[in-house]
């Protein structure tokens, strides 16, 4: 039955349930959820966005430009007319209805630069296009400001009441006249405009240029010089700074290794398990390698589903044709012979009907964001693609190292499979756990298997139960897995052909189509093919199951991409074990970590600690094994130390391995899930992903130049929407699609993009669940989510990362090549193929195209150095992805690595000889300066500037009101009320990547000046700094990831906030309900218009519900489509539809101070705590067993400590909300809500002591068959009452005021016996009381008061007897 009840505010509920008392009491929660606004339409202050009043104030802006262009015109016709009426009145009346109003200094000036520059900007580049000259485009843009001007914008003649551009007021003034005097105001206006918005751009440009020139002109100070030679002294602890060995310094690693604890050294750094840093860039570059291959044959596979979009959108694309498409594809690609038709007549065939599709195409154009377009081909990107194959093919079979592993046969193989080699792979191999053949496949496998035991002739055909097994065989089979095959032996014969075991020993899976299918083959063919008996006993090629056209499109994507990916893998570790050897073989001997046998004289003991490479011991004279020689190359049988074996044989050393556990695999699963839909799917992270990343550039000193800039993000959009752009040092010709595919390749083989480190932690959380060996639950969904990356909001993620990476790399490669040209000669050599190319010459011996590698390579090194990279991360830190805590680990570790590397860097380039050296590690120093500490202090300043707030304001918002996350934040002031008040805060750490540097620091500091601003003790100060610091370091490795956080909070139905899950008095539908509510919110993509929520008015089971997010009810706000009344936040706020418009578009986080509701739940703590703290004396009061008085005692003084503890928490919030503007009786209003206890003394900041009552003094007193008697000491507990009871809060604070107060009081001209402390002002520090200062009396008690002790007075002397 349903049963109405009303909420109070004027609204019936209905509830679904027969108990009255269930139905109120969900009212009410229901009521809590959905307040009810009652100011209509109207915004009302506490409502005001600052971030929506810029955004108001730009479309202010432009209105008002269109106001003041339209009206010059009705205001020079009203000088002449001698009509009354206005007309440019009119006009402004018409725009007025339109116009958006701010209501803040910072909407204000958004409006100002808006309305002036916009117009002006645009007029002085019409000069500027036709070359008019500096002149010319000054006076455009004053003109524009004349044309532009209104009557609203005001002049600093108008502020400061005087002076020449005082405007005229025109308010009594009418027809000619009134013409007249806005004419003049807007001269006025304009004026000041001008000077302002065109001084501007050259006081920035000053300023820029001032600090470049500075940092060179203190490169070359004689100071500078001789901090480069103190640096380059080796006895200096400066000396072994920096980020990398620098190879004319063979010593470097020696002396750091015998510094760093080797522990360290693995878990913490990049160099993890390698000998060195240089090693370990070895096996980095095979990474960046193997993604320029898979990077080429996505771009190909790309290519290939534009022509299949283009075809689709001129309607010549139906499933038929796709089909047919999709097997022309195919056959071109991996021809094989079909019937009597060779493999090479297949493949022409199918390349006549890719040329017939793409004349279909005709003049189909790729869209473009960018000019230029291109024609689209499908011959020509299969062409692109079969050939990167055979390049491959090439490479593989003239490598020396295994070309000489290989056996004859396969060697043989290889050359008949020249331009016709592809990988197989099979569904059973990527799936093993979640693939399963269809029945018609599997009877298609066993009649195959049976009609090869039949023809085999054997004497005894095979049963079809001990044919199944064969199958089974072969899907369980651990040498068929490719997931279990090691690079190289993917090529070995046995590999390749598949498994030969009973009746299948001698046969290959080439001639084996109905098993192939079994596996579940990926393939772009449609039918599958196989050889079958017919009725008169021959056999025959027949169809013998048709694929879908999904199937096709998937099977020839993976066969395509699987083919490139595992011969790169070969390809690669081939490369980089040869490097390794060579690598090795160039350093001296006593650095050498690879060694044809144990060095000599070691003992037995210690030449067990050494290990051969690819072998199973470590005996000198054992005979290096074939399998060896095929996976390690020059390294198979050479020893390296027991501490590097793991790391050159490739065994991973996991955390919490998911190989084996379902459950676990897919938590990991669901943990990428939810970091995926906070990242990728958020349109707001997107945003401050690209925003933020400009960081790394400045923190590096890389600004100024915005050429580099727009080619970066042109190159990095050209990537993702295949658009034609200009390339970076290129002429003014647009690029072809080649030349940007070669350009960004090469920066793929350089290892800058495609490196995001949160991208880089989801994919592999998504490989560990798929990889489980013990399977996952939800692969398919798990298998899309892996291929987010390939999607647009994928590459859209990862390309704003590189769009600075790339302009980072053409900055320091910019920068190194002008260092060269002024004759530096001491370059310093930070990348390893680098060294191997020197081999013991100098940089400065280096020319021509040889020189240009070198320079990108050491561009590049550096970038990586002092740019989160994920390929850089600690494997250590990656390994604590599998750990349930933690959210994006890699990036805060990588901010930690690629910092002290900037200021590494930095300094060892001030070591530098070369001026022009010293010159970028100057710059580079300035910048981590700016960053870390410069930027905010500016912008700190400005905006305490503009909105005339104070730090005592700002100190006292975030020790008292601020959420535990934002106390320590960079929290920056950008509004205030109309009494000075702060109303918003803009929350920079939000957009600052390297908050987290500084935020453990920010932590001590906020911790001790609240500690000292409430007279807490030096103990508890600095026990509260290290625990807020220890906090802020350590929350994103120990935090609690998104998913655990979701599963703990449904266990102990209480959210971090304090918050109930559920009602336990809820139904069990509704119960399961709202926590599967609560564990959907982790997965709920940033992008989507809804949340899912648990309402009693729902009808769907579990009471689930849709609530509507916050940016979607903006724009259903603005179209008109939701009424004022819905347009509401949770927390009872309209919603700013511009604040919400402004925030999507620049992923600026911004604070609304809320001081009264939070002085409500610091009210509902504070209660909380204080019914603890009486809980400490009652649990032992009432204890039943044996508690002496002194135990009472103790327990007594230390409830009211607590208790004291609490009320001046609360006090001091009382305090700072006072210093933010409040009154008495709004500070009242919500701890009255809050039932907060002793109110008036709180008020008056003095401590209400507790004392126990009655009935728990008796009930402890009494003794009987159950309890022992638990006597007072009354004496001891009445003296500890009266030494707290009244006692202040904060004591020197009051005495300071009262002091100040005296002061005042007494006559100017009295002479004073000691000068009294000035008065305090909220929110900061006390000092000292000076010596011989009078002691203040202690205030009268007020009645109340007085009646109080008297009253308790009286029960302590029934108590204790006394009359």
């Amino acid at each position: 039955m349903l049963v109405r009840v009303p909420d109070g505010s004027g609204r019936t509920i209905e509830v679904s349930t027969d108990d009255r008392e269930y139905a109120e009491r969900r009212a009410i929660q229901w009521a809590v959820e959905n307040p009810l606004v009652e100011r209509g339409a109207e915004l009302g202050e506490e409502d005001i966005s600052a971030l929506g009043d810029i955004g108001r104030g730009i479309g202010a802006g432009i209105i008002g430009a269109a106001e003041g262009i339209t009206s010059l015109p009705a205001e020079i016709s009203d000088y002449f007319s001698d009509s009354s009426e206005s007309q440019a009145q009119l006009v402004r009346d018409f725009y007025g209805q339109f116009k958006p109003t701010t209501s803040t200094t910072v909407g204000e000036v958004a409006k100002f630069i808006t309305q002036f520059a916009l117009p002006g900007a645009a007029a002085s580049k019409v000069a500027r296009a036709y070359k008019l000259g500096k002149p010319a485009e000054l006076a455009a843009f004053a003109a524009a400001d004349v044309a532009a001007t209104t009557p609203d914008v005001e002049t600093l003649g108008d502020f400061f009441d005087g002076g020449p551009t005082k405007r005229t007021d025109t308010s009594d003034l009418v027809g000619a006249e009134r013409a007249a005097a806005e004419l003049g105001n807007r001269m006025k206006v304009a004026g000041e405009g001008a000077a302002v918005l065109l001084g501007a751009p050259y006081v920035l440009k000053g300023v820029g240029k001032g600090i470049g020139a500075g940092a060179d002109a203190l490169a070359g100070t004689k100071m500078v010089r001789d901090a480069a030679r103190a640096i380059k002294d080796p006895d200096s602890i400066l000396s072994n700074v920096g980020v990398k060995a620098d190879i004319e310094d063979p010593t470097f690693i020696q002396r750091n290794m015998a510094k760093a604890s080797k522990l360290a050294t693995k878990k913490l750094t990049f160099q993890g398990e390698m000998p060195d840093a240089f090693s370990k860039q070895l096996e980095a570059l095979r990474v960046q390698q193997l993604n320029t291959q898979n990077n080429a044959a996505r771009q190909n596979l790309q290519e290939v589903d534009n022509v299949l979009k283009a075809l689709k959108a001129t309607g010549n694309l139906d499933e038929t044709a796709e089909r047919t498409t999709l097997n022309s594809l195919n056959d071109y690609l991996f021809a094989e012979n079909k019937g009597k038709k060779s493999r090479e007549v297949v493949r022409e065939e199918a390349r006549q009907a890719l040329i017939g599709i793409d004349q279909k195409l005709g003049k189909a154009k790729a869209p473009s964001l960018f000019v230029g377009s291109r024609k689209l081909s499908l011959v020509d990107a299969a062409d692109k693609f079969r050939k990167q194959i055979d390049d491959l093919s090439l490479t593989i079979r003239d490598d020396t190292f295994m070309s000489e592993s290989m056996s004859d046969e396969l060697k043989a193989a290889f050359d008949a499979n020249k331009k016709f080699y592809a990988t197989r792979m099979y569904r059973t191999l990527k799936d093993e756990n979640g693939y399963i053949p269809t029945r018609e496949q599997t009877d298609q496998a066993l009649k195959e298997i049976l009609n090869i035991s039949e023809a085999a002739n054997i004497g005894q055909a095979i049963s079809p139960e001990a044919a199944l097994g064969v199958l089974n065989d072969l899907r369980r089979k651990v040498s068929f897995n490719r997931a279990g095959v090691k690079p190289n032996d993917q090529f070995e014969q046995s590999t390749l052909s598949g498994v030969g075991q009973k009746i299948m020993k001698g046969r290959k899976l080439d001639t084996l189509p109905a098993v192939r299918d079994f596996l579940g083959e990926y393939s772009g063919g449609s039918d599958v093919l196989a050889r079958v008996k017919r009725s008169d006993g021959s056999f025959g090629e027949e169809v013998i199951r048709t694929r879908g056209v999904e199937e096709q499109r998937a099977g020839l994507r993976t066969r395509a991409i699987e083919t490139v990916d595992g011969m790169t893998k070969a390809i690669t570790k081939s490369n980089y074990y040869k490097n390794l050897n060579d690598y090795n073989e160039s350093l001296p001997l006593d650095r050498r970590f690879i060694f044809d046998a144990p060095p000599a004289n070691l003992s037995i003991e210690e030449i067990g600690k050494y290990k051969r490479i690819g072998m199973d011991d470590a005996l000198s004279g054992s005979e290096i094994t074939e399998s060896a020689t095929r996976r390690f190359g020059p390294l198979a049988g050479k020893y390296v130390k027991e501490e590097y074996h793991r790391a050159f044989e490739d065994i991973p050393a996991g955390i919490l391995n998911a190989d084996t556990n379902k459950i676990w695999a897919t938590f990991l699963g669901l943990k990428g899930f939810s970091q995926v839909a906070k990242t990728v799917l958020s349109p707001i992270t997107q945003i401050r992903n690209a925003t933020t990343a400009a960081f790394f550039a400045l923190k590096n000193g890389n600004f100024g130049n915005s050429e580099n800039l727009v080619n970066s993000a042109e190159t990095v959009f050209s990537e993702i929407g295949e658009r034609l752009i200009k390339l970076p040092g290129a002429d003014n010709a647009r690029a072809t699609k080649k030349d940007v595919n070669d350009y960004y390749n090469s920066l793929i083989d350089l290892g800058i993009v495609n490196t995001n480190s949160k991208v880089g932690e989801f994919e592999s959380l998504f490989k560990d669940a798929l990889n489980a060996k013990g399977g996952v639950y939800g692969r398919r969904a798990l298998e899309k989510a892996q291929n987010i990356q390939n999607t647009f909001a994928g590459k859209l993620y990862q390309g704003s990362d590189d769009v600075w990476k790339i302009y980072s790399y053409e900055m320091e490669l910019g920068r190194l090549k002008d260092a060269f040209k002024k004759g530096a000669n001491d370059l310093p050599v930070t990348d390893v193929q680098n060294a191997l190319m020197l081999n013991g010459r100098k940089s400065s011996e280096l020319v021509g195209k040889e020189l240009d590698t070198f320079l990108s390579r050491e561009a590049a090194s550096i970038v990586k150095d002092t740019v989160p990279n994920y390929a850089r991360v600690p494997e250590f830190i990656k390994q604590l992805r599998r750990l349930p805590v933690g959210n994006f680990v890699a990036f805060p570790a990588e901010v930690l690595r690629t910092s002290a590397n900037t200021y590494g860097r930095a300094i060892k380039e001030l070591g530098s000889s070369s001026e022009a050296i010293r010159s970028i590690g100057m710059r580079r120093l300035m910048g981590s300066m700016t960053v870390d500490a410069g930027l905010y202090g500016g912008l700190m300043t400005g905006g305490l500037a503009l909105t005339g707030s104070n730090m005592e304001q700002v100190n006292a918002y975030k020790r008292s009101f601020a959420a535990d996350w934002e106390r320590n934040a960079m929290l920056i002031p950008i509004a205030t009320d109309k009494d000075g008040n702060i109303t918003d805060f803009y929350n920079f750490s939000y957009t600052n990547p390297y908050d987290y540097l500084t935020r453990p620091a920010r932590a001590i500091l906020n911790a001790v000046n609240s500690g000292i601003t409430g007279e807490k003790e030096l103990t508890e100060i600095a026990a509260n700094a290290a625990m807020e610091s220890g906090r802020e370091f350590f929350s994103p490795f120990l935090g609690e990831s998104i998913m655990t956080e979701k599963i703990l909070d449904m266990m102990r139905n209480e959210t971090k906030f304090g918050r109930s899950i559920y009602n336990t008095s809820d139904p069990f539908g509704d119960i399961v309900g709202k926590q599967f509510a609560h564990f959907a919110e982790g997965l709920m993509p940033g992008v989507s218009p809804i949340d899912i929520t648990s309402t009693v008015t729902s009808p769907l089971p579990g009471g689930l519900d849709f609530k509507v997010r916050d940016l979607p009810k903006a724009i259903g706000l603005s179209a008109g489509v939701i009424d004022e009344s819905d347009a509401v936040k949770r927390s009872g706020v309209r919603i700013d539809a511009a604040g919400e418009f402004m925030e999507a578009l620049t992923g600026v986080k911004t604070v609304k101070s809320a001081i009264e509701t939070s002085l409500m739940y610091r009210g509902y703590e504070a209660s909380r705590q204080v019914r603890d703290a009486s809980g400490i004396f009652n649990r032992v009061a009432k204890t039943r067993g044996s508690a002496d008085a002194e135990k009472l005692t103790k327990a007594y003084i230390s409830a009211n400590e607590q208790r004291f503890k609490a009320l001046r928490d609360l006090n001091m919030a009382i305090e700072d909300a006072r210093t933010l503007g409040l009154s008495d009786a709004k500070i009242i209003r919500p701890l009255r809500e809050a039932k907060t206890p002793n109110l008036g003394a709180m008020m008056s900041g003095r401590f209400n002591a507790f004392f126990p009552s009655r009935e728990t003094m008796m009930f402890a007193a009494r003794a009987n068959e159950n309890k022992l008697s638990n006597p007072f000491d009354m004496a001891a507990m009445s003296e500890a009452y009266r030494s707290v009871q009244g006692k202040r809060f904060r004591p020197e604070a009051a005495a300071e005021a009262q002091a100040a107060q005296q002061l005042a009081a007494q006559p100017p001209a009295q002479a004073q016996p000691a000068a009294p402390m000035p008065p305090a002002q909220a929110g900061t520090p006390p000092g000292p009381p000076q010596a011989g200062a009078p002691v203040p009396p202690a205030p009268p008690q007020s009645l109340f008061d007085r009646g109080r002790e008297a009253l308790k007075q009286v029960e302590l002397n029934k108590l204790m007897g006394i009359d």
